[in-house]
C-alpha cells in the first residue's frame, strides 16, 4: 500500500530495482550506520519528504547556478529535477539519487549526487544493484573505516579515511563496476607531472593538490599567471569549465583535447584562431572578451554553444553565427551600424547585451526589433533618443540598463510581456514615470529619487525589493515600508 500511495505522489511508478529494495527493507534508522558509507538509506516515508522539498522549489530555481554533468550529456545540467528520487542525505541538502529523466548519453535509473553544494553531478552507478555490489565488494575488501562516537558508529568508504562519500565519488573510477575510460591511450598522471617544467608543477599542486586531482578536475582556473603555454592542459581530458582569463596565451591547441568542456574563459589572451575549438561538441558557453579574435567560423559547427561574449573584440562578421541555431546569449561592445545589421540576422537570440554603440542612426538601431525572440536585452552605457527599436521585440520580459540615459523610455509600457526593469547608474531616464502604464511590469531596480517617483502610480504594488545607490536614513525608511507593506 506505501509503495502504491508513494507512487500516486509522484506521478510515476518507481523504479524495479528500489521498488524491491524498498520491499525488502524501508530504509534504515537515520543513526545508524549509513548504507552509503554512511549516508543513510531513506525510507519511503523519508524519501517522499526529501522528495517534496525540492519538487515545491523546482518551478523557481530549477536552474539556479552552474551546473555540470560528469560524464558530459549524461545527467541534465540544473539544480533541482522531479525525477531525480533522493535515496540518502548528508543532512546538508546533499543526496544520493536515482536518475528517472537523464540525458542523452545516460540510462534511466543511473545513481547521482544531487544538492544545495552538489554543482557536478555524477553518474556514480548505471543502476542502484550496481551501486550496492559496489558497497558489498568494499566491505569485502575492507576498504574501509569505523568510526565511533560516543554512542553513534558509522562506516567511510577508504581505509583510514574520513571523507564524505559525495567528496570521495570525485577521486573514483565511474561508473563503479562499469568505469568509462575517456582516453585509454593518456599518459599516467605521475609521467604526465613528471615531464613539466617547475612552474607547472608549482600550478598543479596550487590548484589541485596531486597530478592524479588535476587530470580528474571537472573545473580548472589558472588566472592572470603569465601563462604562454599551455600544453599541459591537455592531459586534463575530464575538465567541464576552463578558465585561463588574463594572461598572454596565443595557442590553444591543447584545449582541443578537453572534449568534456562545457564553459571557456579566454577573456583578456591574445588568442586569435579558434580551430582548435571545432570538435568540442559539448562547449555551452564561451568568453573571449578583450581577444584578438576576428573570425567566428571554426564555431559554426559547435552543436550547443549557448553563450557568447565577444565584448571588446575586432569582430565585425556574425555571419558564422547564423549556423549556430543553440546560441542563445550574444554579448558585443560598441557595434556599428553595420554590425547591427548583421546581429539583427541572429534571430535565434534570447539574450543580447550591448555594451556601448558605435556609429549608428536610429535606422540602424530599428533593424534589431528583427529579433522577435528577444527575452532580455541589456544596454551599458549608451545615450539614446528612445527605445522606439524594441517595439517588435514583443517578448521580452527583462530589460537591464547600466550607466546610460534615455530621453524617452516610454515605449517599455507598451511591451506586453516585460516583467523586470533594472536602472543601474542611470538618472538621466526621461518619462519614467509613463511605464506605470505597464500591465506586465512587476519588478523594478533604481535608485531612490525613481522608486519615489514611480511607487505610487501603479494600480498594484512592483517589487522594489532591489534598490541601487545611496539612501539617507529617511529615505530607507520610505522604502522599507513600501516594501514591507
Amino acid at each position: 500500500m506505501e509503495l502504491r500511495q508513494a507512487e500516486e505522489e509522484l506521478g510515476f511508478a518507481l523504479p524495479a530495482e528500489l521498488r524491491e529494495l524498498y520491499l525488502i527493507h524501508n530504509g534504515e534508522s537515520e543513526d545508524g550506520p549509513g548504507l552509503f558509507f554512511g549516508l543513510p538509506f531513506l525510507s519511503l516515508d523519508g524519501m517522499l519528504t526529501e522528495w517534496r522539498i525540492w519538487a515545491e522549489l523546482e518551478e523557481e530555481y530549477a536552474w539556479e547556478g552552474e551546473h555540470y554533468s560528469v560524464p558530459a550529456a549524461w545527467i541534465k545540467e540544473r539544480y533541482i529535477h522531479c525525477c531525480w528520487l533522493p535515496i540518502s542525505k548528508d543532512w546538508g541538502g546533499n543526496h544520493l539519487g536515482i536518475d528517472l529523466d537523464p540525458d542523452e548519453q545516460g540510462r534511466k535509473g543511473q545513481v547521482i549526487n544531487f544538492g544545495r553544494d552538489e554543482e557536478v553531478k555524477y553518474v556514480i552507478a548505471h543502476r542502484l544493484t550496481h551501486l550496492l555490489q559496489f558497497i558489498r565488494d568494499t566491505a569485502r575488501e575492507r576498504n574501509y573505516t569505523v568510526h565511533e562516537e560516543e554512542d553513534y558508529r558509522f562506516w567511510s568508504y577508504g581505509r583510514d579515511s574520513q571523507v564524505h562519500f559525495l567528496d570521495a565519488i570525485q577521486s573514483l573510477d565511474l561508473p563503479v563496476l562499469e568505469p568509462l575510460r575517456l582516453d585509454s591511450n593518456a599518459p599516467d598522471p605521475l609521467a604526465w607531472f613528471g615531464g613539466l617544467d617547475d612552474k607547472w608543477k608549482a600550478r598543479v599542486v596550487a590548484a589541485c593538490g596531486s597530478p592524479e586531482a588535476c587530470v580528474r578536475a571537472k573545473q580548472l582556473r589558472f588566472i592572470q599567471e603569465g601563462l604562454t603555454d599551455i600544453a599541459p592542459l591537455a592531459r586534463c581530458t575530464d575538465v567541464r569549465e576552463l578558465v585561463l582569463s588574463v594572461n598572454e596565451i596565443r595557442s590553444i591547441e591543447a584545449v582541443s583535447h578537453c572534449t568534456q568542456l562545457k564553459r571557456l574563459y579566454l577573456g583578456k589572451n591574445p588568442v586569435s584562431d579558434l580551430r582548435p575549438l571545432q570538435g568540442l561538441m559539448h562547449l555551452q558557453e564561451l568568453f573571449l572578451a578583450g581577444t584578438e579574435v576576428t573570425d567566428l567560423s571554426p564555431l559554426s559547427g559547435l552543436p550547443k554553444l549557448r553563450g557568447l561574449d565577444v565584448q571588446q573584440t575586432a569582430i565585425r562578421d556574425w555571419s558564422p553565427l547564423k549556423a549556430v541555431h543553440s546560441l542563445r546569449a550574444l554579448e558585443v561592445s560598441r557595434p556599428d551600424g553595420e554590425q547591427l545589421w548583421g546581429l539583427a540576422e541572429l534571430e535565434q537570440l534570447v539574450e543580447l547585451t550591448l555594451s556601448g554603440l558605435g556609429s549608428v542612426v536610429e535606422d540602424d538601431l530599428a533593424v534589431l526589433g528583427q529579433l522577435v525572440n528577444l527575452r532580455v536585452i541589456q544596454l551599458e552605457e549608451v545615450s539614446l533618443p528612445n527605445l522606439e527599436f524594441l517595439r517588435n521585440c514583443r517578448k521580452l520580459r527583462t530589460v537591464k540598463m547600466t550607466n546610460s540615459a534615455v530621453k524617452d523610455i516610454s515605449i517599455l509600457a507598451d511591451l506586453e510581456h516585460l516583467q523586470s526593469l533594472e536602472l543601474n547608474g542611470c538618472p538621466d531616464i526621461g518619462k519614467l514615470e509613463e511605464i506605470a502604464r505597464s500591465a506586465s511590469l512587476k519588478k523594478i531596480t533604481a535608485s531612490f529619487p525613481q522608486f519615489a517617483l514611480l511607487k505610487d502610480r501603479f494600480d498594484r504594488k512592483i517589487d522594489f525589493s532591489t534598490m541601487t545607490g545611496s539612501m539617507t536614513d529617511e529615505e530607507e525608511e520610505i522604502w522599507y515600508e513600501y516594501v514591507r507593506a
